[in-house]
């Protein structure tokens, strides 16, 4: 029995030796073969973790970018995981947790990594950022901020955001509603939307949420609100004023029934089938739009809340890439991984959020308006040209031990269980308890 097997393996190995002799011209592209062997197991492995994968509007500028990288570097392998959309949040604490983190990720900004960064599992990318020349002016006004921790910079921005208000025109015009200019003349378009048995808003929770943003963000700059999210200064009037508004719109009915559990592609196909002339919402929303209906719709500025308001677009930063502290402090890897970083948060990356999926981005790029959708070019008109251009304060300002006890404070709010003066407490008593320390 030994005997059978050991010709067997002499045989095999005989044959084996033969085969790659034919296949092989001569000894040179042998040691080609080899060579490329080698250097396969010599590449330098990243684990990549990102949530723009499969529906997720970002995923046809992101997956491509990623093959792109990956054809590019034959000395760089990558382990690509994902988990699309909020999905992310608990693959990411879970192995953060475990001690297991990927190489490279993408998130959000201070509001997420904020704990990451207290326990050291994120290193200050200030260094690698002033050392290349690649880096200089190549994002937009204030695009790190959401990123910086008490001097130090944690990750590289790529997404932008803004709110905007979408608007039906046909219906308004039908109806005989005048498009609104302030709050005043809202509350009389969402009365007479109401009679002719329109949802006046295609809206969620999140809409309402980032209309009371909007209205207190009209009456502050970006140094005010940072005031208030560090305690330094507490909320007042204009909080409570703001709250007021969304409070009474909801109490009117100028949102559907239901729309605090609506998910915001529910709300969405209310203002596409025509049941809704008005939606306010993130631009990740712009890429839902079907371009045959985009001619048929006009982004608009945000009514004023009062003679004290000012015309204000709320736009920022939203998504980031980073690298774990254990990829930085392994040289190779922290060579890979910033170029793999610098290819998602690029100027290619950034032209293609804004003419293909659309998306605000973060980058300073030149873009063909001809390639843009035109809400999309009216989104960004807003953002370039608006007298006032703040973040939203609770994505990139409030401590990330802040939100979920202010997103369900809002919900309070919008039920009518709290009543504007009492949200303007609890908001201060939240903030007192859990002020940012971003800006120390």
């Amino acid at each position: 029995m030994y005997k059978e097997k050991s010709i067997f393996c002499f045989l095999l190995v005989v044959f084996s030796t033969l085969m790659i002799a034919g296949c092989s011209p001569g000894g040179e592209t042998n040691e080609e073969n080899a060579g490329n062997a080698q250097n396969s197991d010599s590449a330098v492995n990243l684990r990549v973790l990102h949530s723009f994968s499969g529906s997720q509007p970002q995923a046809p500028v992101i997956e491509p970018a990623l093959e792109e990288f990956d054809e590019e570097h034959s000395d760089v392998t990558l382990d690509i995981q994902t988990a699309p959309g909020n999905d992310i949040l608990e693959q990411l604490r879970t192995e953060m947790s475990a001690g297991d983190p990927p190489d490279v990720f993408t998130h959000w900004g201070m509001r997420r990594v904020q704990n990451y960064i207290e326990n050291g599992l994120l290193p200050d990318l200030s260094e690698s950022i002033e050392a290349d020349s690649d880096m200089e002016d190549r994002y937009i006004e204030d695009a790190y901020n959401p990123v910086e921790y008490q001097g130090g910079i944690y990750g590289l921005p790529f997404q932008g955001y803004s709110y905007y208000l979408l608007i039906n025109p046909e219906l308004f015009e039908e109806h005989g509603v005048e498009v609104p200019t302030t709050y005043e003349e809202l509350v009389t378009a969402v009365e007479q939307f109401n009679d002719a048995g329109l949802i006046p808003f295609a809206a969620n929770n999140h809409s309402a949420r980032y209309m009371m943003l909007t209205w207190f963000a009209q009456k502050n700059d970006t140094d005010s609100l940072i005031k208030y999210a560090t305690a330094e200064e507490p909320f007042g009037e204009d909080l409570r004023d703001a709250a007021d508004k969304v409070a009474e719109l909801s109490a009117m009915g100028a949102f559907p029934e239901g729309y605090q559990s609506l998910e915001t592609a529910q709300s969405f196909e209310l203002f596409r089938q025509g049941q809704a002339p008005m939606f306010y919402q993130h631009s990740w929303t712009a890429g839902e739009i079907d371009p045959e209906m985009e001619d048929q719709y006009e982004v608009i500025p945000f009514p004023l809340g009062d003679q004290a308001s000012t015309p204000t677009t709320i736009a920022g930063t939203g998504h980031f890439i980073y690298m774990s502290k254990e990829a930085y402090e392994d040289p190779e890897k922290r060579e890979a991984a910033w170029e793999l970083m610098k290819k998602i948060a690029g100027p290619e990356v950034g032209r293609k959020f804004v003419e293909e999926i659309p998306n605000p981005t973060a980058l300073n790029v030149e873009y063909d308006p001809a390639e843009v959708s035109p809400v999309m070019n009216q989104i960004m008109d807003f953002i370039e040209n608006d007298e006032n251009v703040v973040p939203s304060y609770d994505e990139q300002l409030f401590s990330q031990d802040v939100e979920d006890d202010y997103w369900s404070m809002t919900d309070q709010l919008l039920q009518q269980d709290l009543t504007p003066e009492q949200y303007v407490e609890e908001m201060n008593a939240l903030i007192e308890e859990y002020p940012s320390v971003q800006f120390e």
